[in-house]
């Protein structure tokens, strides 16, 4: 089994730290995983928690390479529900899909997910997940499509390295800053004034309150809060604040 120590996966690790892009470490990531044996590959990153204080999933945009034409049309409806990314949270090490695509242990939305996948061809695959502070989350998959053979001996064989691989791809993302040029989904954005609406709330004010402090009528106030809990797809305002808070808005800039 390849280690770090290999000689051959050092040099993989010096072309990833090559990459003068995020795109391009990414198509970097894609020509060693092929020279590995793997047909496709995927890195996603969440800037905060995946989970939500009402314990619902972000949704996961994946940034892929070589995956069929049209598949993410489809995939939208399941960025939340992958099980994939739900099993990252059970360890830090590389899990197989396999150990994942129990019908008994995922719900309907996740063996759909699943399913979605396989019935275009992406059926085997090893996941990495990278935690980092402050709940941030990393990871990446390498898939071997189901017009190849002998998963299990590439699995086996590249287990290790596709480790190492991950945790480095992710460190030469962030030392080069190039997060921010990582694809996510698309990111809720307040107005100013709905922002600074939510922020006296978040403090305790009420609408009345709010109004006299920003001279403005209590009935804007109002519609500036009901367009923030709209936007933040909150039940309720201690809910928008609550998602509003864990997105980091209520940080005064």
């Amino acid at each position: 089994m390849a280690t770090l120590s290999d000689g051959r996966t050092r040099s993989y690790v010096a072309e990833i730290y090559k990459a003068a892009s995020f795109d391009d470490g990414l198509d970097r990531l894609a020509n060693i995983t092929w020279e590995l044996g793997y047909t496709q590959v995927l890195y996603a990153y969440q800037n905060v928690a995946p989970r939500l204080p009402d314990g619902k999933w972000l949704p996961l945009k994946l940034n892929v390479r070589n995956f069929p034409s049209g598949w993410e049309g489809g995939w939208q409806q399941f960025m939340e529900h992958d099980p994939y990314y739900h099993a990252c949270f059970r360890g830090t090490l590389p899990f197989d899909w396999a150990e994942v695509q129990n019908p008994e242990t995922l719900n309907f939305l996740e063996r759909d997910a699943w399913h979605y996948l396989a019935d275009i061809g992406l059926s085997r695959g090893m996941t990495i997940p990278v935690h980092l502070p402050g709940g941030r989350f990393a990871v990446v998959s390498a898939i071997l499509d189901d017009t190849r053979s002998d998963w299990r001996q590439l699995a086996n064989d590249t287990r290790d390295v596709m480790f190492h691989l991950t945790h480095h791809f992710n460190d030469m993302v962030h030392e080069k800053g190039f997060e921010h040029q990582v694809e996510g989904p698309p990111p809720v954005r307040l107005s100013p004034r709905e922002l600074e609406c939510l922020r006296w709330a978040a403090g305790g004010k009420t609408a009345w309150e709010i109004s006299k402090i920003l001279d403005r009528s209590v009935e804007t106030v109002r519609l500036h809060l009901k367009n923030a809990k709209q936007k933040l797809g909150a039940a309720n305002m201690a809910h928008a604040i609550a998602k509003a808070a864990h997105f980091g808005m209520l940080h005064p800039h």
